[in-house]
């Protein structure tokens, strides 16, 4: 049982590192200058894994708020109000769900099948609240699914497990590593470049949607860019997920 101590600075120190990654990110303009890059959301998706569940994930909630009051309001990206109804849910519940999904599933198959899953549930919370709170065309909600998952999902799937095998020689001496995700050393190169080409189908599709024409902030997409979009966030993201888990599983020695 970890003591309420542990679980509090586990709590700290997931919602600072946040923050912090939300501060670099803050700068980077966006579609429809709602928001910001989600690249730093491997921080709290890194202790999801390492610590405790839900001090991690409620760290994960209070890094958002933080960091958008302190670097987004000022830039006009978001407000208080709109980072608790959007941002502070979204990121509980996606780290919330994909911390349970990793740690039961224990495998490197489970770690990519998760991180698709319930990155892209978190980003279309946020994007069903962001769109009914501003208000805007509710088109735009599928639009922000795709911009978030195209940083998000390769963040995650790149940054975390290189920081997990950087702090294994600190197991046993910080109370903060208290999961040690022994799938991890098992991963083969073929698995890894699986995932990666995942994270980077994301990317492309992303970029694709983006460069070519971005949907009217006022109208919302063309319904080329909606059915697009639709495609990205309902079909590509579930199917890539069961993908992912169902054909890195099959490719594990068996022990």
């Amino acid at each position: 049982m970890t003591s309420v101590s542990t679980k509090i600075a586990v709590i700290v120190a997931s919602a600072v590192t946040y923050v912090l990654g939300k501060a670099i990110t803050a700068p980077i303009p966006t579609p429809w200058h709602v928001g910001q890059l989600l690249i730093g959301v491997f921080l709290p998706a890194f202790f999801v894994i390492v610590s405790d569940t839900v001090p991690a994930a409620v760290g994960a909630g209070i890094g958002t708020f933080i960091g958008d009051v302190v670097f987004l309001v000022p830039l006009g990206a978001t407000t208080p109000v709109l980072s608790l109804v959007a941002g502070v849910p979204a990121n509980f519940v996606g780290i919330l769900l994909f911390g349970w999904f990793v740690k039961r599933l224990r495998s490197w198959s489970g770690f990519v099948a998760s991180t698709i899953s319930f990155v892209t549930l978190g980003n279309l919370i946020a994007a069903v609240a962001v769109v009914l709170f501003i208000p805007l065309p509710t088109t735009l909600i599928l639009g922000f699914v795709v911009f978030w998952n195209t940083t998000s999902i390769p963040a995650i799937l790149v940054a975390v497990p290189i920081l997990v095998r950087a702090v294994r020689p600190l197991y046993g001496r910080t109370s903060l590593l208290s999961y040690e995700p022994d799938w991890l050393s098992n991963v083969t190169f073929r698995q890894t470049t699986v995932a990666l080409a995942f994270g980077a189908l994301f990317v492309v599709i992303g970029a694709a949607l983006f460069l070519s024409t971005l949907p009217n902030p006022i109208t919302g997409f063309d319904a080329v860019y909606f059915e697009l979009a639709a495609a990205i966030v309902l079909i590509v993201a579930p199917i890539t997920g069961v993908i992912a888990g169902g054909k890195l599983q099959a490719k594990q020695p068996a022990g």
